[in-house]
């Protein structure tokens, strides 16, 4: 069992990090969404804490409350597991300066490893 879970940890582009952060997950154009926990979180995707997960191949929108700054992010769902969570696979951001703020995100998250 050890092997096949390095060899799926080994798959990830980017390293995860465990985090208990707040999270609106909003589909397509939505104005509003439902909020969920987010679980853990990397520059690629996350997994997202909800007992209302969305079908894997969900577009979403995403509003990550941290507290710096709010990060906008765009992706979709890869992974659902009904009335735990889905893991999510970031496609872009609303503006640049979300990009910056996910990034200052992950680098405090690594330094509290």
């Amino acid at each position: 069992m050890g092997t096949a879970q390095a060899r799926y940890e080994e798959t990830r582009k980017h390293p995860r990090y465990n985090c208990d952060l707040g999270v609106e997950v909003r589909v397509g154009d939505a104005k509003t969404g439902y909020w969920g926990t987010l679980a853990d979180i990397c520059l690629g995707g996350c997994y997202i804490n909800t007992f209302s997960p969305l079908p894997a191949g969900t577009s979403v929108v995403l509003l990550v409350r941290t507290p710096l700054a709010d990060v906008n992010i765009a992706g979709k769902t890869v992974t659902f597991h009904p009335g735990v969570g889905m893991g999510i696979e970031f496609s872009g951001f609303v503006t640049p300066a979300d990009e910056a703020n996910l990034k200052t995100l992950v680098t405090e998250l690594s330094q509290t490893v």
